[in-house]
């Protein structure tokens, strides 16, 4: 999506968002909420579908800028909730803690090493999932260049 909508009109979308959402909550409109939602949804996404439809645009960057990558995000999300999943049966087969039973019960007294699994060893591990890029093999145009300046 390029972004087809400039500063002023942002700010007016963005202010009739929270005004209609307030209304909704006033008056108990689902309706004034879901355009409040879409309006200030327009208002944070620097776009329209009815300018994208009219062929308007009032937005100054001539360039768009990056778009969310929904894609790679969904590719890492099921990575981090895959290594959590196997964490969790780790702690359970060596009798750690999970965050689920932790969570369940807050007010029961871990050990020291229920409390460094919880909140040093499972957060690190499921970041370095997160930072992960993954390995891709080199492509042959790179192999090709290499090879010949040796």
């Amino acid at each position: 999506m390029t972004p087809n909508i400039g500063i002023n009109d942002r700010i007016a979308r963005l202010i009739i968002g929270v005004v209609l959402i307030s209304l909704a909550l006033i008056y108990k409109s689902t309706f004034m909420a879901l355009g409040g939602l879409f309006s200030i949804y327009e208002a944070v996404s620097s776009w329209c579908v009815f300018y994208q439809i009219l062929g308007k645009n009032t937005c100054p960057i001539k360039s768009p800028k990056p778009t969310f990558k929904w894609k790679e995000t969904l590719i890492v999300g099921l990575r981090i909730l895959f290594v959590a999943i196997v964490l969790n049966i780790f702690a359970r087969l060596v009798g750690l803690s999970t965050w689920y039973e932790f969570l369940n019960k807050p007010s029961k007294v871990l050990s020291w090493d229920n409390y460094i699994f919880l909140f040093f060893v499972y957060p690190f591990i499921l970041g370095l999932v997160g930072k992960w890029k993954g390995t891709r093999s080199p492509n042959v145009q790179t192999r090709v260049k290499y090879s010949k300046g040796r």
